[in-house]
């Protein structure tokens, strides 16, 4: 067998057949597909539970992308290695991934001068298949094998995922704000110019938005329901939030959650609350969150959770639904979950949007940094 290298090409012909086998532990959790450079599945045959045949490479450009299919529980590619990769009767031991990914591209097919190539590759997207299908534009193309509940099915959870103002949420009905025509609040945090970003449940179930500080109009322009995320634009003042993406998320660290939880109870000021970094996995192993201590409330949804310099490192998304775990026998108190702030990245991207170029802050005091976040953190009124 070859040890095939990552960036090495292989020549291929227009008729070659290619079968992909993966031998690793989470091998059965995998699946493997391949996609054109105009956004079209192009299905493998699935030849039993951890191998694939790709025939016919006719294509000016084909991606092959292997994915786990229940990402939302946890686990990344990586543990299904080995694979190997076996081109016109030549077997090739493909490159593991470097980092930890939920989806790899593991060759990409391409034709140059009239020479069908493959591209040997071991990069891809932490996230899943989610993250390489908004970063490739491909809308609902259905992805097979694609695990995850039906738009329609109600999901009982303890996680509190996807909860809505106006229903039921994680942490109770929220009573509408003293606002005419307003039925919810929750909170966004400010990552650009004019942009917004919050949690799609937000949003969900409104037809007007507006800031709660100046009543100014907030127009949506992309929503992302997988991961409860939403971009909003309007004429905003105030300063952009730094995202930090170049360092990952610390197990142990401290944390800022700044929102407007309770507004019709509590004020329509900021309220800042203070924690720490308490898992690195949301509900049930979900890669894309993770789970903090500092307390939050109703209408804290889209609000920031910030570093100790000031920097955003999630977007405050739910709460562990309390009463469910008590009708078991259980306590849980501040088990709260936020959004990576690399979602948030990846997400601006693939709505085509300019990605933030707020300089990361280095120092300063919990003073200075809670200051800023007036400027940073908005409330969000939402209307039928």
């Amino acid at each position: 067998m070859t040890q095939a290298i990552s960036g090495q090409r292989i020549t291929l012909t227009g008729t070659s057949e290619i079968l992909i086998r993966f031998a690793g532990r989470d091998a059965s959790r995998l699946s493997v597909a391949a996609f054109t450079g105009s956004g079209a599945l192009h299905p493998l045959d699935q030849m039993g539970t951890t191998d694939w045949r790709l025939s016919g490479c006719n294509h000016d450009k084909l991606e092959i992308v292997a994915y786990i299919t229940d990402d939302k529980q946890g686990g990344f590619v990586n543990s299904a290695y080995p694979c190997t990769v076996t081109i016109d009767g030549t077997s090739y031991s493909f490159p593991e991934p470097v980092e930890q990914l939920a989806a790899v591209i593991i060759g990409e097919i391409y034709t140059k001068s009239g020479t069908v190539r493959m591209k040997v590759s071991n990069e891809g997207f932490t996230f899943g298949i989610d993250a390489y299908a908004r970063a490739r534009n491909l809308g609902d193309l259905p992805i097979p094998n694609r695990s995850r509940p039906r738009d329609n099915a109600p999901r009982p959870s303890p996680w509190g995922d996807n909860p809505s103002p106006d229903r039921s949420s994680p942490w109770g009905d929220p009573s509408p704000p003293p606002r005419g025509g307003a039925f919810a609040s929750g909170s966004g945090v400010l990552i650009g110019p004019n942009l917004i970003v919050t949690n799609a449940h937000v949003i969900d179930g409104g037809n007007e938005f507006a800031l709660g500080r100046t009543q100014q109009r907030l127009v949506p322009v992309a929503v992302d329901p997988m991961h409860d995320l939403a971009l909003l634009q309007g004429q905003i003042q105030g300063e952009p939030l730094p995202i930090r993406i170049n360092s990952p998320v610390w197990l142990g660290e401290a944390v800022m959650a700044a929102g407007y939880p309770l507004m019709e109870v509590l004020g329509a000021d900021l309220k800042v609350t203070t924690g720490n970094v308490s898992g690195l996995t949301g509900g049930q192993g979900d890669v894309s969150r993770f789970q903090f201590s500092a307390p939050i409330g109703s209408g804290s949804s889209g609000g920031a959770i910030i570093d100790e310099e000031g920097n955003l490192i999630g977007i405050t998304s739910a709460s562990l639904a309390h009463q469910n775990f008590r009708d078991r026998g259980a306590i849980s108190e501040n088990v709260n979950f936020g959004i990576r702030a690399a979602i948030v990245f990846e997400m601006i991207a693939a709505a085509g949007m300019p990605l933030p170029t707020t300089a990361a802050q280095a120092g300063g005091n919990r003073r200075d940094v809670t200051n800023r976040l007036r400027n940073s953190v908005v409330s969000i009124l939402v209307s039928a």
